[in-house]
């Protein structure tokens, strides 16, 4: 059994009170992260967000038999993804923070009316789309196997 001295006992205080100050640096440090983003980095967020929520309720629709819904489902992936291919070209390549920056619009979104919400996937999915016709051939057949992996996961294809 172990002796716990008051020497120990302050270690072991201290060492308790280093990892709550890491996990609470953590904690400040990711909501910075999203603070601290750039109009460029908050609009994909936002889009990404928004064609995400259209992606899965078209994905729904196309389960329960609307199968006409499958070719506007794969043009919002699509446009998902050439969001997300931008990003990725201009350096954004952190993971956990562009999530970060995601669930972050998500929450947001979650204040939009519903006509506000279509508004800005109607917008996104435009966006996205006239980004896919920019995009060199190499990252187009890229991003419609992003978008076809997508398809895959949301239908269990």
């Amino acid at each position: 059994m172990p002796r716990f001295t008051p020497t120990t006992q302050r270690s072991e205080l201290r060492r308790a009170s280093l990892l709550l100050a890491l996990s609470l640096a953590a904690t400040f440090a990711s909501a910075a992260d999203v603070a601290e983003a750039t109009a460029r980095e908050q609009r994909t967020a936002e889009c990404v967000a928004a064609l995400e929520i259209k992606s899965e309720d078209l994905a729904h629709q196309v389960k329960a038999g609307q199968a006409e819904q499958r070719v506007l489902l794969q043009s919002t992936l699509d446009a998902a993804a050439a969001f997300i291919g931008q990003a990725y070209m201009q350096g954004d390549r952190d993971q956990e923070r562009l999530e970060n920056l995601k669930n972050s619009a998500l929450q947001g979104q979650k204040t939009l009316t519903s006509s506000e919400l279509v508004a800005r996937q109607t917008g996104c999915a435009q966006e996205g789309a006239r980004l896919l016709s920019q995009a060199d051939v190499i990252s187009r057949f890229v991003l419609s196997r992003l978008a076809a992996r997508q398809m895959k996961r949301l239908l269990g294809d």
